[in-house]
């Protein structure tokens, strides 16, 4: 996962194809922004950003899922949170 200096977006990958995935739970720095907390799946060998157009991200956990047998995810904890501004 990562985030540039501006905060600006946040990137989130899958390198393998197998019964692991990932995603990253964010907020961003907005106080009225509705849409929270923020959600960007990685598709199975690749890579999903996502953004605000009302504030950077604040901050974020990556989140690990292992896929079952009939295609749905079961998420399991999540990493501490990073603060990639500071707090």
């Amino acid at each position: 996962m990562t985030v540039p200096a501006d905060r600006s977006m946040i990137k989130v990958c899958d390198a393998e194809v197998d019964n692991l995935t990932y995603k990253a739970v964010w907020h961003n720095d907005n106080p009225i922004d509705a849409r929270k907390p923020f959600e960007v799946r990685a598709p199975q060998g690749g890579c999903a950003t996502d953004s605000s157009l009302f504030g950077s991200v604040k901050v974020f956990k990556l989140c690990e899922g292992r896929i079952g047998t009939d295609r749905r995810v079961k998420w399991g904890a999540c990493r501490a949170a990073v603060w990639p501004g500071g707090r």
